[in-house]
């Protein structure tokens, strides 16, 4: 088995490489895209502004923030910024110019903003890629295909952000550039200079280059933004108004070598356990090294790998209190998987094809143990390596290909004395996505596909559960008409996974399917299938530009057999929708608001055995003032539905119907204290469920260079409904519910402190407690009945004992059944504080200091207040690391 996995995954990267390779053989296209105005006079192809720039004829300029340097004497100034936030339109309050120059090397960026207060320019400290106080920035649509804009961005202060912009507003922030960029102060006007190497950029070969420009400004206290090409909020997308930037000539091919080795040493303090091997240290010691490299294939190709890498600076993922049977969605913010990761994005409504945190995940196998012995596990599947290649030609052909290969992780199992085993818990796996897209009639159509694989190389039998081999492919199509004012969107999926018939079976069985459902007479169980295929897909279709009005429909399916979880994310399937939306919104101030917009939205699902299941109703509304406060309201209906997945395997129950409501409202964003709120109600028709949500906070700027956050979260939640348990009871399934009263409360810290642009201090502190207690134990006894109080029995007399819940079904005085308890009380506190200095660029050295606490309150039913101050009881587990990373090219 493992070397017919060996020859997949060898025939797969071999299918890919021969893409790469076929991508230089297609017919260069006209990529250039006619501009998105709603001028109809304007020439097609014509963009709206054109800027000339020079090659250097001086010596280079030295980045300082002073434009003082001899070669800023030449080339040409340009300005006439327009408007876009709020009055798009309208001449910009105050003016700015820009001026770019280059030679082989590098492009020079030079930006004057004059400002008639100058008093009043906010010159905000924050992190890299956080926009803060007054800013500018220049964009690069080097390729100058319309949907990939390199933009590079300073703050007042001189806080450097770049990110990748796509249509229509979309923004990447995890794109990480090495260059250089300094701010000064002038009488009446903030500089901006840059150095931004070409190395950054893609481009093609061609030897005079035309690339799209962007350039804009934000003046922090008016809330408005200007920008040299006039950009607008009815157009189908930021990049199809850039502007052009010519007179780039006689460009050497790039093929930089990029190169970053790194080492890591950690120090893990834990509490000591009184003859565990393990802990009885309470610290243990570890180091690594590893190196991240970017290679230049082309100047149309870039190649990223890493090698042993480590993500210690990784801020932690918020507390979670999950009581469904679907897993949690967590970001991803690992560094190497962020960088470039819109050229992998395919998903279908919640569904995503490529989750990247499937790699480097926690073990999935558990070994059990016997009470006189202890077990180390290993807290991630080390990643050997992973790669990436990503590129587009001239001929509008983009590729993008990611290949991981996780270690084989073993737990060692003791018995406190010499004697020890190792078992393992998660195999070597190999990872691949590949993914191709090509532009067509001037990138009014767009045409892609998609393919992933996992394989799983296992030995033992304690691992057959898991999936060998699991494959999804996929193919998307974008086509518009009269001048990208319409749209057709549509997008095809299969997924074909093969393992051992239990790994299958408990497949069929997930909560995805729930093949075993009794009422789901079109789903067959088979206990000896060893693959799953099923398939997706969706049509939606439009109006998404020119003009205030938005409106699409479309539909999306779901077949029970579709599985993505290997190297994606899903979390059911079995289901039909159909979705309507429409909006209308405004792009200059009105009366007394700066903007606002209105939408509704509304859907209806079906299974594939073509039951209805429900529809949701949704009215949009948000409303920003002229004093720069926004609010938004969000009221919503959702019918009466059919759940077939509450009883967890058991036969589709009626939920009543319920209405909610969303309200959110913060206030001048540009202001020293800053105040937001978000909060939701929503109550069923029977009363039966109620949640109640309120998230205040509160940013408070004290100087420049500070950042206080502080904010809390507090839930409410009920349900009449909650599943407990399944048990089994004259012959037959008994389904146990119970109504959970929950009070969830989380605090949030952060502290912001930036004593340079380049050197930083971050703290993140979250304390969590969620408590719930169930009382009104129940039975269903008839899942569909019209009257909601006939579709359960209330348990009158059950039991609490050791942990337990015993019931007596026929009132004889002996226990029939049990359930554990379902009662909790759960404390997580996690916290990081990092130092991060950038001391040359794209050279970084971390502090990390990372701390969790998580334990269980005492008793259960102890108020919040009461659980919070237990936090003190629990041990900490920390880690301290020094990372030290230095970047170098050739």
């Amino acid at each position: 088995m493992v070397t017919n996995q060996a020859k997949r995954a060898w025939i797969t990267l071999t299918l890919l490489t021969l893409i790469i390779n076929a991508a230089v053989a297609v017919k260069p296209i006209n990529s250039h895209t006619l501009p998105a105005k709603d001028d109809s006079s304007k020439k097609a192809n014509e963009p709206s502004r054109v800027y000339t720039t020079t090659r250097l004829t001086t010596a280079k300029p030295v980045v300082d923030g002073n434009l003082n340097d001899a070669c800023w004497e030449t080339g040409t100034w340009a300005g006439d910024f327009v408007q876009w936030i709020p009055n798009e339109g309208a001449p910009a309050s105050q003016q700015t110019k820009l001026k770019i120059l280059y030679d082989d090397e590098n492009v020079y960026v030079a930006i004057r903003a004059f400002d008639n207060e100058p008093s009043k320019i906010q010159r905000r400290a924050g992190r890299r890629d956080e926009f803060q106080g007054d800013m500018v920035g220049v964009c690069f649509d080097s390729y100058h295909d319309h949907r990939t804009g390199f933009e590079f961005d300073l703050s007042a202060y001189g806080q450097k952000a770049d990110v990748l912009l796509t249509n229509p507003w979309d923004t990447d922030f995890n794109w990480n550039a090495v260059w250089t960029g300094k701010v000064g102060m002038e009488d009446s006007a903030w500089v901006a200079e840059m150095e931004i190497p070409l190395s950054q950029l893609r481009y093609s070969n061609e030897t005079d280059q035309v690339w799209g420009l962007h350039c804009w400004r934000w003046i922090n206290r008016l809330q408005e933004e200007s920008d040299w090409e006039p950009q607008s909020s009815t157009s189908p997308g930021m990049l199809y108004l850039f502007g052009e930037l010519r007179g780039i000539s006689g460009l050497q091919k790039s093929r930089g070598f990029e190169i970053m080795p790194y080492a890591v040493g950690k120090l893990n303090t834990f509490e000591k356990q009184q003859g565990n091997p393990f802990t009885e240290d309470g610290r243990s010691w570890s180091g690594t090294v590893g190196a991240d490299a970017k290679i230049g294939i082309s100047s149309n190709f870039t190649m990223n790998l890493t090698v042993n890498p480590d993500f210690g600076q990784v801020e932690a993922d918020p507390s979670v209190m999950n009581l469904t049977a679907f897993e949690t969605y967590y970001d991803e913010k690992r560094p190497f998987f962020l960088e470039g990761k819109n050229i992998f994005d395919y998903s279908l409504d919640d569904m995503i094809l490529f989750y990247s945190r499937r790699i480097g995940h926690a073990p999935t196998y558990t070994p059990e143990i016997n009470s006189d012995e202890y077990l180390k596990m290993p807290d991630n599947t080390t990643i050997l390596d992973a790669l990436k290649i990503s590129g587009k030609t001239a001929g509008g052909f983009s590729m993008g290909m990611l290949q991981s290969f996780t270690s084989s992780e073993n737990a060692i199992i003791s018995t406190g004395d010499e004697n020890s085993r190792k078992e393992t818990v998660e195999p070597y796996t190999n990872y691949m996505v590949g993914r191709v897209q090509q532009d067509y009639k001037q990138g009014n159509t767009v045409i892609g596909g998609i393919f992933t694989s996992t394989n799983r190389f296992i030995k033992e039998e304690s691992l057959s559960f898991m999936n060998r081999a699991a494959y999804t492919g996929g193919v998307d199509l974008l086509h518009q008409w009269q001048d990208k004012k319409y749209f057709v969107d549509a997008k095809f999926i299969g997924s074909y996974v093969a393992g051992d018939e239990t790994a299958i079976l408990n497949l069929q069985r997930s909560s995805a399917r729930y093949y075993q459902r009794p009422d789901a007479d079109y789903l067959e169980l088979d206990s000896t299938r060893t693959y799953l295929a099923g398939s997706a897909g969706s049509i939606k279709i439009g109006r998404k530009s020119k003009g205030l009005w938005r409106y699409s429909t479309g539909i999306g399916w779901f077949s029970p057999g579709l599985e993505l979880n290997d190297i994606g994310y899903m979390q059911t399937t079995d289901i039909i929708r159909q979705t309507n939306q429409v909006s209308y919104f405004v792009n200059k101030p009105v009366s007394v608001f700066r903007t606002y917009s209105v939408g509704f939205d509304q859907g209806n699902h079906w299974d594939f055995g073509g039951r209805y299941l429900v529809s949701d109703f949704e009215l949009e509304t948000r409303f920003e003032f002229r004093k720069k406060w926004v609010i938004a309201v969000h009221p919503g209906f959702q019918t009466q539905s059919l759940d077939t997945r509450l009883l967890r395997g058991g036969e589709a129950m009626l939920i009543p119907p319920s209405w909610r409501v969303y309200v959110s409202a913060n206030t001048d964003y540009a202001k020293m204290i800053y105040f937001g709120l978000d909060g939701s109600f929503q109550q069923s028709t029977e009363k039966s469920s109620r949640d109640f949500d309120i998230s205040p906070g509160i940013i408070f700027r004290p100087v420049n260079t500070l950042k206080l956050v502080a904010g809390l979260s507090y839930s409410y939640h009920y349900d009449q409904l909650q599943y407990i348990e399944t048990v089994d009871y004259q012959m037959k399934k008994q389904y146990i519910l119970g109504t959970i009263d929950q009070n969830t409360l989380g605090l949030q810290f952060r502290i912001d402190y930036s004593i340079t642009p380049e050197l930083s201090v971050q703290y993140y502190g979250s304390p969590f407690v969620s408590r719930g207690l169930f009382s009104e134990y129940k039975a269903v006894t008839d899942a569909l009945s019209d009257e909601y109080s006939s579709r359960f029995a209330v348990f009158t007399n059950p039991v609490k004992m050791n942990d337990s819940i015993f019931f007596d079904e026929n009132n004889d005085a002996v226990p029939d059944y049990s359930v554990s308890d379902p009662d909790f009380n759960f404390l997580q506190f996690r916290s990081n504080l990092v130092a991060r200095w950038e001391y040359r660029p794209g050279s970084v050295i971390y502090l990390v200091w990372s701390m969790d606490k998580t334990g269980s309150a005492e008793p259960l039913d102890a108020a919040l207040g009461e659980s919070m101050k237990q936090f003190g009881n629990i041990h900490p587990n920390n880690i301290f690391l020094v990372k030290f990373s230095y970047w170098f090219s050739l």
